[in-house]
């Protein structure tokens, strides 16, 4: 057992689209069963409309509230790179993607090597390794911890990720691998297929290699895509430069609009269903 390890087995319970989709669903308490596999049942968790929604039974080890901190920085240093995206994506890509692995920042990297000859393709793939895979590990040991509950809470907004969830209930161990190997190119959140093969048992070691991997291949799509726009992909990276405030503002809407939205149904849910009861 690593040091990252839960005393919580990883084995799987049945997870349906009614137990994902529900605790933003109903208003009626919800019991999240014990632990997969746990031989001592923990006493359960219960959630109103979502609001009450902890990863963890019970009272929080430290390894629990480490890695809740963890996914909390990796949140606010997703926003930290909003306004640096238009800062550097046209004057320096390579540095843009080392820091957020964005997609646009891979694409203008791959762009600005067609008409640079210092930059080489190559370098461009590697620079954006660190910035693709910086919290994928974050992901994998919340999976590890938390089990199911995580998986659900990333796929309750995603009819794909719900989906995922069926597969890996039925299949295990058998889909983490090529999950992670794949979950740049799967249309389900990436976090989410971290977080499964952490729960369905995937090892570290494993888990680092295929993210590597799979992080690479990614990267390299995207780099070709960016050296085949050429002289294009510059004009828009330029063109994004220019209208920094716009591209700022764009790109806080698209970031935090689809979560104010789902927050504001859930709540119109949970008011709905205390009128019901009432």
């Amino acid at each position: 057992m690593t040091a990252l390890d839960s005393p919580e087995p990883a084995s799987l319970v049945p997870v349906g689209p009614l137990a994902v989709a529900a605790p933003l669903a109903v208003a009626a308490p919800l019991i999240v069963p014990a632990s997969p596999g746990a031989s001592v049942a923990a006493p359960p968790v219960v959630l109103l409309g979502g609001y009450r929604w902890r990863p963890w039974l019970g009272r929080p080890r430290v390894r629990d509230l480490l890695c809740l901190l963890g996914l909390a920085l990796s949140g606010l240093y997703a926003l930290a790179m909003i306004p640096l995206t238009p800062a550097l994506i046209a004057t320096r890509p390579v540095l843009l993607e080392l820091l957020s692995g964005s997609t646009s920042s891979i694409v203008a990297a791959g762009a600005f090597s067609e008409i640079e000859s210092k930059l080489q393709l190559t370098v461009v793939v590697a620079a954006a390794l660190p910035g693709l895979v910086k919290f994928d590990l974050l992901y994998w040991w919340a999976g590890v911890l938390w089990g199911h509950r995580i998986v659900a809470m990333l796929a309750r907004r995603s009819r794909h990720g719900t989906a995922f969830v069926r597969h890996a209930e039925n299949r295990g161990g058998r889909l983490a691998g090529p999950g992670v190997l794949l979950a740049g190119f799967l249309p389900v959140p990436a976090p989410l297929v971290y977080a499964a093969a952490g729960w369905v048992g995937l090892g570290l070691t494993r888990f680092i290699i295929l993210d590597l991997i799979g992080s690479a291949a990614w990267a390299a799509l995207l780099a070709v895509l960016g050296y085949l726009l050429g002289t294009d992909g510059v004009a828009a990276a330029t063109l994004v430069s220019h209208y920094a405030l716009a591209t700022i503002i764009g790109l806080t809407v698209i970031a935090i609009a689809p979560h104010a939205w789902h927050a504001l149904r859930a709540r119109r849910a949970s008011a709905a269903g205390r009128t019901k009861i009432r």
